[in-house]
């Protein structure tokens, strides 16, 4: 079956130390039952990649179809200023972990979007 392919939208592109602007909110849901997920954080133009980076979310098996939500603080953001790679991964039922194959990482021509089409790029 292979790892679920993510859909997801978020509150926000820019992440400060002010209150009421330190967090986004994510909500994600997958086309297929995982066993887990991870969301990481990992500043522009590093490697990235599952297990690479500050972990910002993690949840358990989920089915397919139902909606989870976590945020991302400023505090997640460990590297300084700067713009982050928000990546979210889920493992299938066979094990498999999707790559994030159909999001282009930040400095290449295109960037993550998001299930509405917008830049999926966090700015601190």
């Amino acid at each position: 079956m292979g790892a679920p392919n993510l859909s997801f939208t978020f509150t926000r592109g820019k992440i400060s130390d002010e209150p009421g602007f330190d967090c986004i909110a994510v909500t994600f849901s997958a086309d297929a039952p995982y066993q887990a997920f991870e969301c990481r954080a990992t500043k522009a133009g590093e490697s990235w990649g599952r297990g690479v980076g500050t972990l910002c979310a993690s949840f358990s098996a989920t089915p397919a179809n139902v909606q989870r939500t976590f945020e991302v603080y400023d505090d997640f953001l460990v590297r300084g200023d700067g713009q982050y790679r928000i990546s979210l991964f889920a493992q299938g039922a066979d094990g498999s972990w999707n790559d994030n194959e159909g999001f282009v990482p930040y400095g290449q021509s295109e960037t993550m979007l998001d299930a509405d089409g917008h830049e999926f790029l966090v700015m601190r």
